[in-house]
């Protein structure tokens, strides 16, 4: 049995041999964390079945989405079912896409990821569309400057010219004095009643049951302990001795998580296919009660600290809506219940967040004992002694008003790229009575990246000032950071969980990851476990046999 890397020759000459075979493309997170894509191909007896697993967003370069990401000489329309490992949209966001372009088949995932996606995907078409209202209207500023410049450059010599005919708004002239047309108005990837029409191809597969999805193919899914929902995908593909497992970690947890179950075992699969997200690093091990206590405490006495004009401070938490809100509303009511830091009235600005919050109560099931222990004894673990939901508007900018005492905020987003926090962060960064308190990881780019750069790397220094809605805002507000609430597993804890396989698999494929982290995460289980590992490169295409 071994992997076969194949030329289009090759694949052609195996078509026609009429022998079973199981191809896969590798298609996206290859050589890169995000836009998850990988397209199966299982032949036998004249028939082809085609079905995705993860069907993501590529964050790195949204570009890539706009382009044909399916191999040449397939289309939507050809693919006869998708499996989601979870609801995270470099998982799960290409569905509207997908759909629009002519998919109708099924598209397998647990029940709570997919009461999250009734949640996330339209959200996501509305910022699809925000997206390119926002491009064209910024083109459209860059045209009419344009020509009013060039306006201004011949309005003398063409104002004795009453023959002239003015040129149309939409065309311009290039330098042969032909006009041109002017680019049409770019359109989003999808839009909201896109989203809302690809959530009716949706079908719950509940975990640990072996489920048949066609002749020759099956999948069982298992706890990921990633966000609720997650879950590692076990296909088996083929029949009798042609029979291959193949098993797609998705994105895995940590030991411990919070709320969360845990990662759960698998005992063997031909081929797996891990995320490397954290394969170069070590999560740090600290009571992170302690921590979130210690800085709470700090921030408290800070807000205290009355200003003339602004009132009381504000203690700003972004959060992602799915999975980090949720842990950091339990640390604070954990936190105040046993009188570590002051019952702060809490108001929870992110309707995506509230929502997400009532999915996870909806699946007590999924959640860990400590927390099931919780709801028994009629304790909501996502709500403090005196907590806010903020559904509309009007409620969310009464905020940035002057407080008469000090307040916490928890909005998304987590890296405070989007979302009602942004406005919050404009209206705050200013004072240092404030503080924000980032609790997880920020990307490359994002204000909150500019805000905790020298948090995390002190050679990159402290921002003094950002630049929010087009303003510059001063920084003077205490910026503070927690990596405890990271939802993946560091290169040790995928170690402890690859050492749990009855055999080794026979390839090991690596993706979702920076090249560093892909590279560090080979090295150690080639040196751990002497297993064969491939890092993945995008447009491969594989026989295995």
């Amino acid at each position: 049995m071994e992997v076969t890397q194949l030329t289009h020759q090759q694949s052609k000459r195996l078509a026609r041999s009429g022998k079973p075979q199981i191809k896969l493309h590798v298609l996206g997170a290859a050589g890169g964390v995000t836009g998850s894509l990988n397209l199966f191909e299982y032949t036998e007896n004249g028939t082809t079945i085609r079905f995705l697993m993860d069907v993501g967003l590529t964050v790195e370069d949204e570009s890539a989405d706009f382009q044909n990401r399916l191999p040449r000489g397939i289309a939507p329309s050809d693919i006869n079912f998708a499996v989601v490992s979870h609801a995270h949209l470099d998982h799960s966001g290409y569905l509207p896409k997908l759909v629009k372009d002519g998919f109708t088949g099924k598209i397998y995932v647990t029940e709570a990821t997919a009461d999250l996606l009734n949640i996330m995907l339209p959200d996501s078409g509305y910022i699809q569309q925000e997206n390119a209202r926002k491009f064209n209207h910024r083109a459209h500023l860059r045209s009419a400057e344009a020509n009013s410049s060039g306006n201004a450059r011949t309005g003398a010599r063409r104002s004795n010219r009453k023959d002239d005919a003015a040129p149309a708004p939409d065309s311009r002239a290039n330098k042969s004095g032909r006009r041109q047309v002017s680019k049409p108005d770019r359109q989003p990837l999808y839009t909201q009643d896109d989203a809302k029409r690809s959530l009716n191809y949706l079908t719950h597969v509940p975990y640990d049951v072996r489920t048949e999805l066609c002749d020759g193919v099956a999948l069982t899914f298992t706890e990921a302990g990633h966000i609720l929902g997650a879950a590692v995908v076990n296909l088996e593909i083929g029949k009798g001795s042609h029979k291959r497992t193949f098993c797609f970690t998705g994105n895995v947890g940590r030991p411990d998580m919070p709320l969360l179950k845990e990662l759960a075992a698998v005992k063997a699969a031909d081929y797996l296919m891990s995320e490397s997200t954290y394969g170069n690093k070590l999560h740090e091990k600290r009571d992170r009660f302690a921590v979130l206590a210690g800085i709470i405490s700090g921030a408290y006495e800070r807000a205290l600290k009355k200003h003339e004009r602004y009132g009381f401070g504000v203690i700003m938490i972004p959060a992602f809506a799915v999975g980090r809100a949720q842990v950091v509303l339990n640390d604070l009511r954990h936190l105040m219940a046993q009188g570590r830091i002051p019952k702060i009235p809490v108001y929870v600005d992110s309707p995506m967040t509230i929502r997400a919050t009532q999915v996870h109560r909806k699946h007590a099931e999924l959640l860990n004992a400590d927390t099931a222990a919780l709801f028994a004894r009629d304790i909501d673990p996502f709500t403090t002694a005196n907590q806010t939901e903020c559904l509309d508007r009007g409620a969310s900018e009464a905020l940035d008003q002057p407080q008469d005492k000090p307040i916490i905020i928890v909005g998304a987003s987590g890296m405070a790229s989007a979302g009602r926090i942004v406005q919050h962060l404009k209206a705050r960064l200013a004072g240092n009575q404030n503080t924000v308190v980032f609790v997880g990881y920020q990307g490359t780019g994002t204000l909150g990246s500019q805000l905790v750069g020298c948090r995390i790397d002190p050679s990159r220094g402290c921002a003094k000032t950002v630049r929010i809605f087009g303003e510059e805002v001063p920084v003077r507000a205490a910026i503070e950071f927690m990596g405890d609430y990271s939802g993946h597993a560091d290169y040790s804890e995928l170690l402890a969980w690859m050492r749990r396989f009855e055999r080794r698999p026979n390839q090991t494929f690596l993706v979702h990851g920076e090249p560093a982290a892909l590279e560090s995460l080979k090295g150690h289980i080639e040196r751990a476990l002497d297993w064969n590992v491939v890092i993945l490169k995008p447009k491969q295409t594989f026989i295995l046999d």
